[in-house]
C-alpha cells in the first residue's frame, strides 16, 4: 500500500517512506531520514537531523523528533536518532539526537509510551 502525505504537509525529497506511512497535516520532514512501514504522523509533526524511525510507531500532534540537542556545546555535528519499532509518542514529546561527547547517537528501543510532554534528551538509550 502507497503511503499518504496530506496536501499541507512538507516531506523534503531525501526522505524515504515505506508501505503505509499515514502523514496528516501540517507536519514537516526535511533531513536524513527513514521511516518504517505503518508509521503515522497524526498532525503538526516535525522531524529532522540523521533520523531512522522503524515500524508501527505512532506520532501525536506537536512532538519535534531529531531536533538538535539542547547542549551548548553542539557544534552542528551529524550525530543520529534512531527509534525501533511499535512506539506510541504523545503530544508535545521532543527527542534530540545525539552529540560527540555521548556517542553520537540517541537510541530508542521497541513498545514504548511516551506521554504528554516528554524530553528525550541527546544520547539518551532507552530499551523495550
Amino acid at each position: 500500500m502507497m503511503s499518504q502525505i496530506h496536501q499541507n504537509s512538507f516531506v523534503s525529497k531525501k526522505v524515504q517512506l515505506g508501505k503505509n506511512v499515514k502523514i496528516g497535516p501540517f507536519c514537516y520532514l526535511d533531513g536524513n531520514i527513514q521511516i518504517g512501514d505503518n508509521t503515522v504522523l497524526k498532525s503538526h509533526v516535525v522531524i529532522s537531523g540523521n533520523t531512522f524511525i522503524g515500524k508501527n510507531n505512532t506520532f501525536y500532534p506537536f512532538t519535534n523528533i531529531g531536533c538538535d540537542p539542547q547542549d551548548l556545546k553542539f557544534k552542528g555535528e551529524d550525530s543520529k536518532l534512531f527509534i525501533g519499532d511499535s512506539n506510541i509518542f504523545r503530544e508535545n514529546v521532543t527527542i534530540s539526537k545525539g552529540t560527540n561527547d555521548g556517542g553520537i547517537l540517541t537510541h530508542i528501543n521497541n513498545k514504548n509510551l511516551f506521554m504528554t510532554g516528554v524530553h528525550i534528551a541527546h544520547d539518551c538509550k532507552i530499551g523495550n
